[in-house]
């Protein structure tokens, strides 16, 4: 196994950080590109992307607790379907 030096990972890290700018780059070229009503739509998509993933997955953690706790109280009765 090969050790690790700090010289290395500062390397690492500097690689990680030019692909991460090129790649910023490149999308900032793109949306320079766009025409207005596609980049309208771009900002439509990425605003609804980022209320409603959030909203989501709160939902499901709140419903997930409530399944939990519904089964903790009453988790030793039989329900008709195991009959």
């Amino acid at each position: 196994m090969k050790t690790t030096t700090f010289r290395s990972f500062a390397a690492e890290l500097e690689d990680a950080a030019e692909r991460c700018v090129r790649l910023l780059r490149g999308g900032l070229r793109t949306f320079s590109a766009l025409p207005w009503p596609a980049l309208l739509l771009a900002a439509f998509l990425t605003a609804c992307a980022i209320a409603v993933i959030p909203t989501a997955l709160v939902l499901f953690a709140i419903f997930l607790a409530i399944k939990y706790a519904v089964l903790a109280i009453n988790g030793d009765k039989t329900t008709p379907l195991e009959d």
